[in-house]
């Protein structure tokens, strides 16, 4: 398989002169995307619309998909990208991943792509993002913290001081003192590659150990960087704010049941849909379509909690 995606491949007719800025001080930013019904691109695309929209520096965001993104999704991360002239560039890693048949209900395949960012991305380090996630900073002030020679660096986060958490982190070979939500991370490239191969130390292990890898591929994550692990300060990963929470210079992640892109009046999801509007995905979108929109994202959230949709 080649290194090299279509978009960053030597010699390669690119969509726009300036798409990909390649100066030594642009950030990099990761997102992965697993898109079987064409809905998850969309979520993607707003977390890239507010780097943008709150971030001066050079940015290149890295898509890592397979061949569930459809030609639509991919042409609206470019016109995203173009309108902020801004750097995307399109990794498949569809290849990594054709034998990759663990239980979904312990390992999402898109959650699992990051892990092949040190094989496929030859920069020093990148920060990974989750889709349910909406930036309300400069992504620079995460992209500046210095982690030294640790592998990566993440939020603490709720919930790993529990009993049960410190248990299954024993058994899985980590330290519930360094664990973090890995949701939003910087990662070290330069220091994992030197640690091994990422991908292939992490396909060993989930065959020994899926049925305890509880939070996914983040059990893996806490597990393999154990000592390696720098922990960031809350605001960088703020896990599902309540309504009355500042949600001013943060990262707002929603891991839970009230999704960003959800309809529940939630300032985050105000947020959300602000950038939605501005990202290809809202573009020249009628009143009408985006309500009925609304409507969809409405019914789907109340069904989740057995409830009666008003009409729309």
């Amino acid at each position: 398989m080649s290194e090299y995606s279509e978009y960053n491949t030597p010699n390669a007719q690119r969509p726009t002169p300036n798409l990909c800025p390649k100066s030594d001080d642009t950030i990099h930013v990761v997102l992965a995307v697993y898109d079987p019904k064409g809905t998850y691109s969309q979520h993607a695309g707003v977390v890239m619309t507010s780097i943008f929209e709150n971030t001066k520096s050079k940015v290149t965001v890295h898509i890592l998909h397979d061949d569930t993104l459809t030609e639509d999704n991919r042409q609206k991360f470019i016109r995203t990208a173009e309108k902020y002239s801004q750097g995307i560039e399109l990794h498949d890693v569809t290849e990594y991943f054709t034998q990759f048949s663990f239980p979904t209900y312990h390992l999402t395949i898109g959650a699992v792509y990051r892990l092949v960012a040190p094989r496929i991305l030859k920069f020093e380090k990148v920060i990974y993002l989750d889709a349910d996630i909406v930036v309300n900073l400069d992504i620079k002030e995460l992209w500046d913290i210095d982690i030294g020679r640790n592998c990566i660096a993440g939020f603490h986060g709720a919930g790993f001081e529990t009993f049960s958490n410190y248990i299954l982190d024993k058994l899985n070979g980590g330290d519930c003192h360094d664990s973090i939500n890995s949701g939003v991370m910087i990662m070290n490239l330069d220091a994992i590659r030197a640690k091994g191969d990422l991908f292939d130390d992490a396909m060993e292990w989930f065959s020994r150990r899926y049925h305890l890898a509880f939070t996914a591929d983040q059990s893996f994550i806490n597990a393999y960087f154990t000592g390696s692990t720098n922990l960031i300060e809350k605001r960088f990963n703020f896990c599902n704010p309540s309504a009355n929470q500042d949600i001013k210079n943060c990262i707002i992640h929603t891991p839970g049941s009230f999704k960003v892109w959800g309809m529940s009046g939630l300032p985050f999801q105000r947020l959300y849909w602000k950038y939605y509007l501005k990202s290809a995905w809202g573009e020249n979108i009628t009143p009408s379509e985006l309500a009925d929109k609304l409507c969809s994202v409405a019914e789907t959230t109340l069904s989740f909690f057995h409830m009666t949709p008003y009409p729309c």
